[in-house]
């Protein structure tokens, strides 16, 4: 779904297995970024590097077979959203139906089994902040110091896993204050975010050089941005997105239910906080999809409760009653068809298949990557690999000067070509240069890359990959004592 799905968190914690997870100062490896100026917690990479560590120490050091426990263990973690989801609703209203029904979207709606396995941080930190909203809750209407300290710690936790959950925790106290008008319930909510505070400061002083140095980069990334600026989406995008999601004319009715007076003083925290994180991402510029994951559970919970508090309406009108059954006939459908497509999807397919082949091969020279077409990030270690072992061309004119630099180019034996539909384009540039190429490996797109690739071409790849490889040269070349005559009349590459 997202590049920072892999190349933000999994390569990170896979590369200090592979190389050792810090430098020479014994700070943070982070690519070629300095350890001083990375913007995100190490507590996420921590969480993964001793996942794979453990699998490492147990004779797995592929990754591809790695991901399976990973995956399985974020699948786990997802289940906090449905427990706790379902524990709001049915604590706030004691009816176990609409508690269910709540429980059932959390679980089966169409992106939610998707979503729930992968390494997006934004997910992960949703995945903790439904028990927080829960515990902050029951806090303030059981009056129990306990619960407010643990969510406080479990929105601190959320908070190192996704910087921007700050701008949904930045309302809680204020709203534990109000609905208590008492300040003892704000502290000790504080108080538990508090401890997070210090305990992140103190992992990035062990491994960033300073005491809350991954804050203080993404608050100066925000202030200063290097770079042109991203395009700007428009101010409606997540309300757009967020009514699609929940599939209109359904959504209609799951989104705005929940906006009555009584409900939203009784729900002021959960409210408080969805609205804060909806607002200020509304309000930037850049917006992707995947920012508003973290609080589409809360959105879920929010939606359950307004609907019944919408059918506790005796004056409601038949055909209101009629055409709300027919659009949710109508939500649960679509649901239904799309479920096992997005749970099944294997994003960004060609572009990970690709490395995991070459990863079962007995390489032992350097690997060529044609990617003239478009720019990429490849996730080399699927394949068991590193940077250094591939040689990577943008544009022809670059591959002839790898050419005539690199003494490794001559040794290449496996090419990889990226393209959408000009293969053989590819292929006779290349064997210009290499001679001969047999294929040995294809990878097709996924019904989703094909998709998402019909639908917005421009930002979307196919990730369409073949593997080629090169007919080894005693098979090409004439006997010794017509070499040094071949070779003069040959390309100089060859």
């Amino acid at each position: 779904m997202a590049s920072d799905d892999y190349f933000e968190t999994v390569k990170i914690a896979y590369q200090g297995v592979q190389s050792g997870l810090t430098n020479a100062q014994g700070l943070l490896q982070w690519n070629t970024v300095q350890s001083t100026n990375i913007g995100r917690s190490p507590l996420y990479v921590l969480f993964l590097y001793s996942i794979m560590g453990v699998q490492n120490l147990a004779g797995i050091a592929n990754l591809d077979s790695m991901m399976y426990l990973i995956r399985s263990i974020h699948a786990l973690l997802s289940l906090l959203t449905i427990w706790f989801g379902y524990r709001y609703i049915f604590e706030s209203t004691r009816d176990k139906d609409y508690a269910l029904l709540g429980g059932l979207i959390l679980g089966a709606h169409f992106l939610a089994p998707y979503l729930a396995v992968r390494n997006l941080i934004e997910q992960v930190s949703a995945d903790l902040f439904v028990p927080a909203i829960f515990l902050a809750y029951k806090g303030v209407r059981d009056q129990r110091a306990q619960y407010l300290i643990l969510a406080g710690i479990l929105s601190g936790v959320s908070w190192m896993i996704r910087f921007n959950m700050a701008l949904a925790i930045l309302p809680i106290p204020f709203a534990t204050w109000y609905l208590t008008r008492n300040l003892r319930p704000a502290l000790y909510y504080s108080a538990g975010l508090l401890i997070i505070i210090l305990f992140s400061g103190s992992l990035d002083m062990i491994y960033l050089g300073h005491f809350g140095q991954s804050s203080l980069n993404i608050l100066r990334s925000f202030l200063f941005s290097v770079g042109p600026p991203p395009l700007p989406q428009p101010l409606w995008f997540f309300f757009l997105l967020t009514l699609g999601a929940f599939v209109p004319p359904f959504s209609f009715y799951f989104v705005f239910c929940f906006f009555q007076k009584d409900i939203l003083k009784e729900h002021l925290i959960l409210f408080s906080a969805t609205l804060s994180f909806f607002l200020a991402h509304t309000l930037i510029s850049h917006k992707e999809e995947r920012f508003i994951i973290p609080i589409f559970p809360l959105l879920v919970i929010m939606g359950t409760i307004g609907l019944r508090s919408f059918f506790m309406n005796k004056s409601l009108s038949p055909w209101n009653r009629k055409f709300f059954k027919a659009s949710a006939i109508w939500a649960a459908f679509i649901c239904a068809v799309l479920l096992p497509i997005f749970t099944t999807n294997y994003g960004h397919k060609s572009l990970v298949e690709t490395f995991v082949y070459l990863g079962k091969q007995n390489i032992n020279r350097p690997i060529l990557i044609d990617s003239t077409e478009r720019l990429r990030l490849f996730p080399y270690e699927y394949a068991g690999l590193k940077r250094a072992d591939f040689i990577e061309f943008r544009s022809w004119d670059s591959l002839g000067v790898i050419g005539e630099t690199n003494p490794a180019f001559d040794s290449i034996n496996y090419v990889i070509i990226f393209e959408e539909n000009s293969l053989q384009r590819h292929l006779d540039s290349l064997e210009r240069y290499l001679g001969k190429l047999h294929l040995v490996f294809k990878s097709e797109p996924s019904l989703i890359d094909k998709t998402l690739h019909r639908l917005n071409p421009l930002h979307n790849h196919t990730n369409q990959a073949c593997i080629f490889r090169r007919q080894p040269l005693s098979q090409i070349l004439p006997p010794d004592a017509h070499r040094c005559a071949w070779l003069a009349a040959a390309s100089p590459h060859l």
